[in-house]
């Protein structure tokens, strides 16, 4: 591991392209980091006094956007102080990054991806650059990681501890089957140590992308030798019906998913970014429903018209988890829990930290040999 001090001799900061970034992010590693991220941000938010010194803490300002002719530039900085980039490491890390993404929609008409990010990590002692991060795929896996949390802490982990042998089944609901819902769908399937996955059922307003889906997830199937079964859904109801959990990721702004649609005991990940982050869901589910963030500021700002019962941020539910004499956040038994997800800079922030050390060890590895 590389140290955070004044004496990092490296002349210049490496660059790590898409395909070394999809080549050294492993999913299960990648759901430690996005802990890290949410328990640092609920720590920094409890008072002085309560604020526990063996966790890690973090500083994330609001995310700025700022107008080009044609596009946008996104700029997400982040500080996490005092991580663990592995479960169970003993040595902790600081890590300063910022993650800045351009839009610009045009650019399909040229043949370039209309979106591009990179992630900039930077050493927290000397303040130097030590890598710029391709940062397409990272966000990727690290937006559907933080459901995969969210999901575990809030659903999952209650679901194991009553049943008789520990292990729990599902049946996955993928409402939107573009690069989100894509993601969303292989990080459920590759860390089946959280629950084995039985059925996929998928949906997309182009019901090509979810054939496509289909194909691909097949393919994952044959090569991690799971036995779960994909469906293509001709409705958002036949998606949703009987699924334990569900994943909105489309860009709607009207409601797709109705309470009649849901069984009694769902959890739900709402991920879709339109103009509300809360337009996939029908109101009468978040009549019944609990909600939880990542981040309570974000959720100020952008969550400002949901209405709805905001219980916390998973990152606190992680933390009491780990106090059992703390009151416990969870969400009601048999009941209905939602997912915000907003997105923060902390998440890339530990992300980006993991990729750089591997990629390091990698290097140093193949310099040995």
């Amino acid at each position: 591991m590389s140290k955070n001090a004044g004496t990092n001799t490296r002349s210049r900061p490496v660059f790590i392209d898409e395909d070394q970034v999809k080549g050294l992010l492993d999913w299960n590693e990648a759901r430690h980091a996005i802990e890290q991220a949410f328990v640092s941000v609920s720590n920094q938010a409890r008072d002085t006094a309560t604020r526990l010194a063996d966790q890690p803490v973090s500083s994330q300002p609001a995310r700025t956007f700022v107008q080009a002719e044609g596009g946008v530039l996104l700029c997400m900085p982040g500080f996490v102080g005092q991580h663990r980039l592995s479960s169970g490491a003993s040595e902790r890390t600081s890590t300063l990054a910022c993650k800045l993404i351009t839009s610009f929609r045009k650019n399909a008409s040229a043949g370039l991806p209309s979106i591009n990010g990179e992630v900039f990590v930077f050493n927290s002692t000397t303040g130097k650059l030590e890598a710029v991060i391709e940062a397409n795929h990272l966000t990727g896996v690290r937006t559907a990681t933080a459901s995969l949390v969210a999901t575990d802490h809030l659903f999952l982990r209650p679901a194991r501890t009553n049943a008789p042998d520990g292990i729990v089944s599902i049946q996955l609901g993928i409402v939107g089957c573009g690069f989100q819902g894509m993601m969303h769908a292989l990080g459920f399937v590759h860390t089946q140590s959280m629950a084995r996955v039985r059925t996929i059922r998928l949906w997309n307003r182009t019901p090509g992308r979810a054939v496509q889906l289909k194909e691909v997830l097949t393919e994952e199937a044959q090569k991690t030798n799971s036995n779960y079964s994909v469906f293509v859904c001709d409705t958002v109801e036949d998606c949703c019906r009987d699924c334990d959990v569900i994943v909105t990721a489309t860009g709607s702004s009207e409601p797709l998913v109705y309470r009649n649609f849901l069984k009694p005991n769902v959890h739900i990940n709402a991920v879709g970014a339109g103009e509300y982050h809360h337009a996939e869901l029908a109101q009468d589910v978040y009549d019944v429903c609990q909600v939880y963030i990542d981040h309570q500021e974000g959720a100020r700002k952008e969550l400002a018209n949901l209405r709805s019962t905001i219980v916390g941020e998973v990152g606190e539910v992680i933390l009491r988890e780990n106090r059992a004499e703390e009151a416990s956040l969870l969400p009601k038994s048999g009941g209905i829990s939602v997912f915000q997800s907003l997105g923060m800079a902390t998440e890339d922030v530990t992300v980006g930290r993991l990729i750089y050390e591997k990629y390091v060890k990698t290097q140093a590895g193949s310099n040995e040999g």
